[in-house]
């Protein structure tokens, strides 16, 4: 684990396009960081050409990522994945990420972002509300038989303040 007081700025990065090194490095990190509920290579390469991946890195060190589709409401995002690798969490680097990218998507036309999360999932909805995300509606057995969500949303209309810096 990464001490707080030591925490570099985190610079966030949109990424377009992924090399098979890349690639592999942001596969082999969400499934530290998520498990079986990470994107894998073929999700990825789609997010980054088709929606929003962002990176925030500490120096040259990818700490976590941030991956968003478009919804068909007019104006949404969806967060299909966020995640911080596991020996840098709790030390502020999700809220630094999620912030940095909240801001820069409220620079954006979108009207809202939407996520889904496990509602025993206390540290999650804590980040999540922390960054302005509130709860809008309870999704009983949404992947399956006792795996209900719950699906909370954050307004884009106006910018929330960085913590990070973005390229």
């Amino acid at each position: 684990m990464i001490d707080a007081k030591k925490q570099k700025e985190l610079v966030i990065c949109r990424l377009t396009h992924l090399d098979t090194v890349m690639l592999a490095q942001l596969t082999r990190y969400g499934r530290e960081a998520l498990g079986e509920s990470a994107l894998d290579t073929w999700m990825l390469p789609v997010i980054a050409t088709r929606g929003l991946l962002f990176v925030g890195r500490s120096g040259e060190e990818i700490i976590g990522s941030a991956e968003i589709v478009r919804c068909l409401e007019e104006g949404d995002l969806y967060l299909e994945g966020l995640y911080i690798r596991p020996e840098y969490q709790r030390t502020g680097y999700g809220t630094s990420l999620l912030t940095g990218v909240l801001d820069v998507l409220s620079r954006e036309a979108f009207n809202r972002i939407l996520v889904t999360l496990d509602p025993a999932n206390e540290a999650g909805r804590r980040l999540y509300e922390k960054t302005g995300f509130y709860e809008i509606d309870y999704l009983p057995d949404h992947y399956g038989p006792g795996r209900s969500r719950l699906l909370m949303a954050a307004s884009l209309a106006t910018g929330a303040g960085s913590q990070g810096s973005v390229k």
